[in-house]
């Protein structure tokens, strides 16, 4: 009698991996078909504070934050995360690392190979994956959210090494579109 539990069990679990592997390989499809994206975000903090502005990616790993609501904006490429002020001067810098913007912003993007998944829930119109981050071997959570139906990505979650949390939502997204490298063009000050 135990046998058809057996069974059952087992191909719940089997459909299961089936479905996550395909949502996966779909997800990693469309979003390394991308080249390029803008659009605005909202940013959540861990003290609840919120902060509108636009974004832009352009592969491989550039992207800026353009705070409306800041004095200061973010700009990353493969190395560094930099704080510029409105016009573009570096104000600091800090090494990028293994962050997940940077992962996502490469030309090949591999959900399987690039995160540590924990588990992949299709909730609410989203597809979202959760995943460990390595950063200076802690295991901080993540989480990336996905439309079902456009499969644009449209949140992440961050939870630091003290469990404080950061979301980033995107909207009005435009994808393949013409972005300058020069927007990504940081400039220094002579002292």
């Amino acid at each position: 009698m135990k046998t058809p539990i057996y069974v059952v069990c087992f191909l719940c679990i089997l459909t299961s991996t089936l479905f996550s592997n395909e949502v996966i390989k779909n997800i990693e499809d469309n979003w390394n078909q991308i080249s390029s994206m803008s659009g605005e975000f909202q940013q959540l903090d861990s003290d609840g504070n919120i902060s509108i502005g636009k974004f832009f990616f352009l592969k491989p790993y550039l992207s800026k934050f353009i705070y409306e609501d800041r004095p200061e904006n973010i700009i990353t490429n493969k190395l560094l995360l930099r704080i510029v002020d409105q016009e573009n001067y570096q104000i600091d810098s800090y090494p990028i690392g293994n962050n997940i913007l940077k992962k996502i912003l490469s030309e090949n993007f591999s959900i399987e190979e690039d995160l540590n998944i924990k588990s992949l829930k299709s909730d609410n119109g989203f597809y979202e994956i959760e995943f460990l981050t390595s950063l200076d071997n802690t295991n901080n959570k993540a989480l990336l959210l996905f439309n079902k139906n456009t499969l644009d990505l449209k949140k992440w979650v961050i939870f630091d090494e003290f469990d404080n949390k950061t979301v980033l939502e995107f909207t009005n997204i435009k994808k393949n579109i013409s972005i300058s490298e020069n927007l990504f063009v940081v400039k220094y000050k002579q002292n």
